[in-house]
């Protein structure tokens, strides 16, 4: 599932056809589905996808990004903004970021280069100054 919707992201990114995560993520876990020989209906396909909104952190993550302190934090992502809104406050960690960076803003997925010119631009510093860390594991 999360593969096709790295997948998806980079296909309407090259293609210049933006959908917001959420319908991508929806679209991805409907793809997988179909592909394991599964079926699901609608209100099925809501609940698992909703899973993806209560995403809860690894265990070291809160500690990790408190111990940070005073260095500025600010999510990069993909996501839609009412999804990265929900996941920051239901993690918790709302309260130790600056700012919550969504492409959906420009309209198009990592790694294009907008993208992270928005991140430059929104924090008012260089490339050279940044740190990106990711989540994915390629």
């Amino acid at each position: 599932w999360r593969q096709r919707q790295l997948e998806y992201t980079w296909l309407r990114a090259l293609m210049d056809r933006y959908e917001d995560f959420w319908s991508v993520t929806q679209a991805s876990l409907d793809f997988t589905l179909k592909t394991l020989g599964l079926e699901a209906k609608p209100d099925l396909l809501t609940r698992i996808a909703a899973a993806y909104d209560a995403l809860t952190l690894y265990p070291e993550a809160l500690t990790a990004l408190q111990g940070l302190a005073p260095t500025r934090l600010a999510i990069f992502s993909n996501g839609s903004p009412a999804m990265l809104t929900n996941l920051t406050r239901q993690a918790g960690i709302d309260g130790l970021l600056e700012t919550v960076i969504s492409v959906d803003e420009i309209r198009t997925y990592k790694p294009d280069p907008r993208g992270y010119r928005l991140v430059e631009d929104r924090l008012g510093l260089t490339r050279d100054e940044i740190l990106f860390v990711s989540s994915n594991p390629c």
